[in-house]
């Protein structure tokens, strides 16, 4: 029997949407994982929650969230979400929007 599509929107319960925020972090963080293994890629996430707190995840032990944030990179380009206009930006170097 197949799974039911949900609908997506905001999930008004607030005990339930902690629930689901969680189970789909690790989904998304076991996603990451796979990616990074399969594809040998460097990936790095970074998730905040509803209260602000934050969750990371690091394919590579020397990328870390404060070189992601300041741009800094051994080589190539990195992408980086611009919430402003719900797209993804390339830059390179320290010097991205």
């Amino acid at each position: 029997m197949a799974r039911q599509k949900i609908q997506i929107k905001k999930i008004d319960n607030t005990a339930a949407r902690q629930v689901t925020f969680s189970k789909r972090r690790r989904g998304l963080f076991k996603k990451a994982q796979e990616l990074s293994t399969l594809c040998d890629a460097e990936i790095a996430l970074i998730v905040f929650s509803a209260a602000g707190k934050l969750f990371e995840y690091s394919s590579s032990s020397d990328l870390t969230t404060k070189k992601i944030i300041s741009g800094e990179r051994e080589s190539g380009g990195l992408y980086i979400l611009d919430p402003t206009v719900s797209r993804h930006v390339a830059c390179s170097g320290k010097f991205c929007p």
